[in-house]
């Protein structure tokens, strides 16, 4: 009788763990197709939900932590690639996790990271000016005139979150060889570039310097899923 009593209860413990499994993948494959038609992706990301068991979450319509992978993005003209979301303390209905409806869902944190080629940079900054990385600085190279001589030059900028835009502000500059005192080029390279296609309710909190391009992080707080697509 315990022998069989003791079976029962691993068979209703594995019941319990395959609904749970399928009601995650469920969830996360309607969340991914959902993101996919938001953003008009050709591709579906990848969402884990994480955190067990699902079912408990699901029930008492708040989870942890969602991590959507979404990849390479346009937004407004720009671009992004290894776009990754995460999302925490999400509220949400049952209902609509199952069936991938982000209307109601609502996260106390929002974190985005994505790269921004220095492609669609140079489309952002003042005209005649490009932008490039060497190793792990960042440098502007464009025409400037220093007392009445027009030349190019290359600065070494530092690049800085402001809002939703990046700041970008020369530290050194070298003008073939000559290093010029950074005063005399100070208006011509320093410069703002807002980002588009941000989430509402977010702003940029971090920029680190890439070989492909900037790698932008977002933050924001009460973020509704259904707003990452908006601008």
């Amino acid at each position: 009788m315990r022998k069989g009593l003791v079976i029962f209860l691993i068979l209703l413990v594995g019941v319990i763990i395959a609904a749970d499994r399928v009601g995650l993948w469920v969830a996360q494959d309607q969340i991914a197709k959902n993101v996919a038609s938001q953003y008009d992706l050709d591709h579906k990301p990848e969402v884990k939900i994480k955190g067990f068991p699902f079912l408990n979450q699901a029930l008492n319509g708040r989870y942890g932590e969602i991590d959507v992978n979404v990849g390479d993005v346009t937004q407004l003209g720009v671009h992004l690639t290894n776009t990754v979301v995460t999302l925490k303390g999400v509220k949400a209905p049952l209902s609509d996790a199952l069936h991938g409806d982000a209307s109601q869902m609502v996260a106390d944190t929002a974190t985005s990271v994505a790269t921004v080629s220095y492609a669609d940079v140079d489309k952002q900054a003042p005209r005649g000016l490009k932008v490039s990385a060497k190793g792990k600085e960042l440098q502007v190279r464009g025409p400037v005139t220093v007392l009445g001589l027009s030349r190019t030059v290359t600065a070494t900028v530092t690049v800085r979150p402001s809002g939703r835009s990046v700041r970008v502000l020369p530290l050194t500059v070298d003008a073939g060889g000559t290093t010029i005192p950074v005063t005399l080029v100070q208006q011509a390279f320093s410069f703002t570039m807002p980002v588009k296609g941000l989430p509402q309710n977010t702003r940029i909190s971090d920029v680190q310097i890439g070989q492909d391009g900037l790698r932008v992080t977002t933050t924001g707080e009460h973020v509704n899923l259904e707003s990452l697509n908006e601008h």
